[in-house]
């Protein structure tokens, strides 16, 4: 047997040995997971982490691994950290926006029993779970008659998050007022922009100025704080509850089969499902784009939907989203993904999940 069969040899020993010791390490973190939770203490103790790396590091006797030996801690602690957010806010879920938006509204019919964490932006609740301060996060995603939101498909692209599931719901959007006021006391009209673009047909022709707000709860919420009767927001039904105000006039909806499709993103992406999403860029040649489509074709795949995008940092440059019907474990699924990588620059698969056929004619 050589040194380096001896060496590996005395290595593979060793590791059993770390594995075992990694083991036992993190079923003592259960302890202080469950004490961290019954005291409702946060995860990250950072007086705590330097107190342990500046313990550590007098053990160590020879000072050539000293600095290795630091960064070998402090990987193991990041490691503990995440697992500790990963049980701590399993049950924890992000929406974007205030009490009473549409996300909150989703997100409490889909995770009934679980906490409900609300975010300002969008792009918070893609942090959040990207950081695992929560296990899901409920973002909108197209409506039936307003289309795509697109910059939820720039956040897919830049996070390293997956879909899960996606779920309908139906839209019922209202003219929401102060107590005293009437509909022809109003001037002016608060909403999410795609809120105002579903309502066009009811506010053509009224006069109103329409102002473009954060979200539908949040510009509810601006409205009763005002206590302006000239003011109205444009809004769901739980929020008039919530905020106190009066439905001026009720499913004020262009289209009444309006729908904002949501999906539920998550750290880890589903093992299977009857679809998959992806993102992917092609080179700038002819053809390039019926190439991808060629190599759909040739797996029998059917691709449900494709969506094109601008990419922010490079002008006139785009990337596509598709739908595809399949199970990405499949064997054509497999050489799908490994042929299209030959003939684009980019592809990521950013979704794993079902849909029912009842769930596509709804």
């Amino acid at each position: 047997m050589s040194i380096l069969d001896e060496a590996r040899e005395k290595i593979n020993a060793i590791d059993e040995q770390m594995a075992q010791l990694f083991e036992q390490r993190m079923q003592t973190v259960e302890d202080v997971i469950r004490y961290k939770r019954e005291h409702q203490m946060p995860v990250l103790d950072s007086a705590r982490e330097q107190a342990v790396i500046a313990r550590n590091l007098k053990l160590i006797r020879d000072q050539r691994y000293a600095e290795s030996y630091r960064q070998f801690i402090e990987d193991v602690m990041e490691v503990s950290r995440r697992y500790q957010k990963s049980v701590l806010n399993e049950n924890v879920i992000g929406y974007g926006g205030a009490k009473g938006a549409f996300s909150h509204i989703a997100a409490m019919k889909i995770f009934e029993q679980s906490e409900l964490r609300n975010y300002t932006t969008f792009e918070e609740v893609f942090q959040a779970v990207a950081n695992g301060d929560v296990h899901y996060g409920v973002i909108p995603f197209e409506n039936s008659y307003t289309g795509e939101v697109g910059d939820i498909l720039d956040l897919l692209l830049e996070y390293d998050v997956s879909i899960t599931q996606m779920y309908d719901l139906k839209i019922c959007q209202n003219l929401l007022g102060t107590e005293d006021a009437k509909i022809e006391d109003i001037r002016k009209v608060y909403s999410h922009p795609q809120g105002l673009a579903q309502s066009a047909l009811f506010l053509q022709g009224r006069g109103f100025e329409l102002i473009p707000y954060g979200n539908t709860a949040l510009a509810a919420k601006y409205v009763a704080k005002e206590k302006d009767k000239s003011k109205a927001a444009i809004a769901s039904l739980e929020t008039a509850e919530l905020y106190g105000l009066k439905v001026l006039a009720k499913n004020i909806n262009t289209s009444m089969q309006n729908t904002t499709r949501f999906v539920i993103i998550s750290k880890t992406p589903r093992e299977d499902g009857n679809r998959f999403s992806l993102l992917f860029t092609v080179q700038h040649q002819t053809g390039a784009l019926m190439k991808v489509m060629e190599l759909m074709a040739h797996y029998g795949m059917n691709m449900e939907s494709i969506k094109s995008r601008s990419l922010h940092d490079q002008p006139w440059s785009y990337y596509f989203y598709c739908e595809v019907v399949g199970h990405i474990n499949s064997e054509e699924a497999k050489q799908l993904l490994n042929d299209m990588k030959k003939v684009c620059e980019m592809v990521k698969v950013i979704g794993i999940y079902n849909r029912e056929e009842s769930e596509e004619k709804a």
